[in-house]
């Protein structure tokens, strides 16, 4: 059943961000071809009428930047909608009905929403790829690249491949912990009978300066347990970027299963639809 229920999330949400991320691709191609008629100095000293060219290309680069933003925007604003209006709302009556458990039902809602914050990235990638189009070639990337692994590892003597894993599995971490604590707030603020979204943004809040509150702690009483630790040298230095992001892992981790299970226990024994 989980799949009927994650092909139907998708299938719901994909008719708004499909067009969104076509128009992203082709506002992107055009300017990148407007781009390649002639670059203009946008940053030159001398103050002269700008040509037809440069304003297009102004007009353009300005309509990126919002279209970016409103990309951003629009999936974090569809992650909540989605959650709140089909499990909390009228809606809800129909969702809990179907022969579905309760974990199946946020475990949909949260691989969707991870699913378009994924691809939004990737979007976003790409535009930024095909700027990049025409500015090197890819033996000149290829040979950057093998440097860089090559000076990585004589400064910090340490992969940038394992480097990048962590990088990598931390911001997914991140992400999924992020939206887990968007849910567990919407499901705390349904615990109320009026003001649900209201309590909901404070519950929001709420958690994010008690985790502040836990974390300040955390550094604090690693900094005085290693108040004494040299990390002048670059190898200690990546040593202790390695422990910071694994440690951040571990914690999105416990806080992850933490907001998924609390949000489950509210919607299985509290469950207060409007």
């Amino acid at each position: 059943m989980l799949i009927k229920l994650l092909k139907h999330e998708i299938n719901a949400t994909r008719r708004i961000f499909l067009p969104l991320y076509g128009a992203l691709l082709i506002l992107t191609i055009f300017t990148k071809l407007v781009l390649s008629l002639g670059a203009p100095d946008f940053f030159s000293d001398n103050i002269a009428t700008p040509t037809a060219i440069e304003i297009i290309l102004s007009i353009c680069f300005m309509l990126y930047l919002i279209a970016i933003t409103a990309l951003s925007i629009i999936t974090l604003v569809m992650i909540i909608q989605r959650f709140y209006k089909n499990l909390f709302t009228d809606e809800g009556y129909l969702m809990f009905s179907l022969p579905v458990k309760t974990w199946e039902l946020v475990l949909s809602k949260l691989l969707v929403g991870l699913m378009w914050t994924f691809v939004c990235s990737v979007i976003i990638f790409i535009t930024f790829f095909i700027f990049s189009l025409g500015t090197f070639s890819m033996m000149e990337l290829t040979q950057t690249i093998q440097t860089a692994y090559t000076d990585f590892y004589a400064t910090f003597g340490s992969s940038l491949n394992l480097l990048i894993f962590e990088l990598i599995l931390s911001l997914i971490v991140g992400v999924i912990a992020s939206i887990l604590m968007i849910y567990v707030s919407i499901a705390i603020g349904q615990l109320f009978s009026q003001h649900r979204i209201v309590a909901s943004f404070g519950a929001y809040i709420g958690i994010t300066i008690a985790l502040q509150i836990i974390v300040s702690i955390i550094m604090a009483i690693f900094m005085m347990l290693n108040i004494n630790m040299v990390i002048n040298q670059n190898q200690e230095v990546m040593q202790f970027f390695h422990w910071f992001l694994n440690a951040t892992t571990l914690f999105n981790v416990i806080l992850s299963i933490g907001f998924y299970f609390t949000t489950q226990y509210i919607m299985k024994n509290h469950l207060n639809l409007e």
